[in-house]
């Protein structure tokens, strides 16, 4: 708060862009995300990268490698523009929303809402995005910085298990490749055995293009 001195006329608050709402998905500055060395193991499927030491916890369902996330939602402040590995990946199998973390399967066709690139959600498109339930969609869209630019929303009959997207490593010295960017892999991709996982990735099918307002 600015106090003014003496002559000068206070102004009104500023209108603050901050997010109200804290999505489930969002990490919080308590949350560290922990990248030990990689190791060339050998695995489900042939050789790929690990950790030494590995916990139950460091791979998914089809042993795929992942970042490791500390938890400690709701404590520091938020981190809007960063994602919770552990809490993404929940959010997209369990099918909650990313908002509030509630369930979303007895919803009928799941809604998301995407950022707008200039054309519809076209059918098999990929997304790193949870669903949203209606109440949090219009949230989101009010409030999210990225959707507040321009935003689609779609109502989708079947979005399933894709890949995931990570960092791919060199088979043969283990360094990152693309500069350590996360690039996104197929399960059936070969390459899947070299990659640092971060987000799961969906594929929507049955697309449905919606207006929010009419929600």
């Amino acid at each position: 708060m600015v106090i003014p001195t003496d002559g000068e006329r206070e102004e009104p608050p500023r209108q603050s862009t901050r997010p109200d709402t804290v999505p489930y998905i969002s990490s919080w500055s308590r949350e560290k995300m922990i990248r030990p060395p990689v190791v060339r193991l050998a695995g489900r499927g042939g050789e790929g990268i690990g950790y030494l030491g590995e916990s139950p916890y460091d791979r998914d369902r089809r042993g795929v490698l992942w970042v490791r996330h500390t938890l400690a939602r709701g404590k520091g402040r938020p981190l809007f523009h960063t994602v919770h590995a552990l809490r993404q990946r929940r959010a997209v199998l369990h099918m909650l929303c990313q908002v509030c973390g509630t369930s979303v399967l007895d919803d009928g066709p799941h809604l998301f809402v995407l950022r707008d690139v200039g054309r519809p959600v076209a059918e098999g498109e990929r997304t790193t995005a949870p669903p949203v339930c209606v109440p949090c969609a219009r949230i989101s869209a009010r409030q999210c910085p990225r959707l507040r630019v321009g935003h689609v929303a779609v109502r989708v009959g079947r979005a399933g298990v894709w890949g995931v997207a990570g960092i791919v490593h060199h088979p043969r010295t283990l360094e990152p490749l693309a500069g350590g960017s996360l690039e996104e892999i197929a399960y059936e991709d070969p390459a899947i055995h070299w990659v640092l996982a971060c987000r799961q990735v969906l594929v929507l099918r049955e697309c449905t293009p919606v207006n929010l307002g009419d929600l």
